[in-house]
């Protein structure tokens, strides 16, 4: 592909499994995008069962199936990276929801800044998203956009190099040139973040272009998503204990404040089980090389990484 106009061609990576319960309102968003520029869908599908292939086939996309067994976030897209032929990736996940027809040109140009190695959108909340869910992503997910950047001297630490692969874009070459780690369970996009403000170039959050993207986790995912969380992390910031321990404490305070003004009142007594079940997986988390493993195979959300052989 060779772009045309002003933004370059696209190539767009989704990793996929069992996603035909979203995909199809995912994918009609992108081919209703206006953008100037050849665009092209890169699927990493990891041996779903449920006619995702089907679906992604039938919007033109290019899949490709590996075992589940081998995914992680990062070979899967750096998998897609290898695959693509646009000159800028966009990294999106399968139940991600492109809001509005001029996402994707909003994404990509801030790419044209040759000082910036990568941007990432902000997600809101579904309709049918509970206060909790709101309050997180309001808080991840602001409504002013942000640059970072690190000096020489500068920690690594979470709020510094916070980034997600939900929805992100970056040049290909940068994409090559900074690969995603494929040996974390999860926070490669953290990584790659890292990598690139390191190397001297800006990352940038995007308020204005924006995807629809929140959970419902029960309790036990909440613990085994920030279980995996947590484990990933390791070497990948620089925060310590009584840093996160204060930032613990001021969500829980912001989060509670949140429920108060929005009226939910039984919300207020579904913050403590929801909290505790966050703080006790980052807790294990941080510690899982430290447990037994048949602890790690019940409280991971990702039990084939545990079983996978470790170099």
């Amino acid at each position: 592909m060779t772009p045309i106009g002003d933004l370059p061609s696209v190539s767009i990576v989704i990793p996929t499994y069992q996603g035909v319960a979203t995909l199809p309102a995912t994918l009609t968003a992108i081919r209703a995008q206006d953008y100037p520029s050849p665009v092209e869908l890169v699927a990493i599908d990891s041996t779903s069962t449920d006619g995702t292939r089907a679906v992604l086939e039938s919007f033109g996309a290019r899949v490709t199936v590996i075992p589940q067994s081998e995914f992680t976030h990062g070979y899967a897209r750096n998998l897609g990276v290898q695959q693509a032929t646009g000159s800028a990736i966009v990294f999106l996940s399968q139940d991600a929801l492109p809001i509005g027809s001029h996402w994707l040109a909003g994404l990509i140009a801030p790419l044209t800044d040759p000082t910036i190695g990568a941007v990432y959108a902000r997600q809101v909340s579904r309709p049918d998203a509970t206060p909790l869910e709101i309050y997180f992503h309001e808080s991840l997910y602001p409504p002013r956009s942000k640059t970072y950047r690190l000096s020489g001297a500068d920690s690594t630490a979470l709020d510094q190099i916070f980034f997600s692969n939900v929805c992100s874009a970056a040049l290909r070459s940068t994409c090559l040139r900074f690969p995603l780690d494929e040996t974390i369970i999860m926070s490669e996009d953290q990584a790659f973040a890292r990598a690139v403000l390191q190397a001297g170039y800006s990352t940038r959050y995007l308020a204005e272009v924006q995807v629809a993207h929140s959970h419902h986790y029960t309790l036990s995912g909440l613990f085994r998503r920030n279980f995996d969380s947590a484990y990933s992390l390791r070497g990948v910031t620089s925060d310590g204990a009584f840093s996160m321990a204060r930032q613990g404490v001021s969500y829980i305070a912001g989060e509670a404040g949140y429920v108060i003004r929005a009226r939910r009142w039984r919300w207020l007594f579904a913050i403590p089980p929801y909290e505790v079940a966050r703080i006790a997986g980052r807790l294990f988390g941080a510690r899982a090389d430290r447990l037994p493993q048949r602890w790690r195979l019940t409280l991971s959300l990702h039990r084939s990484y545990w079983l996978r052989p470790k170099n």
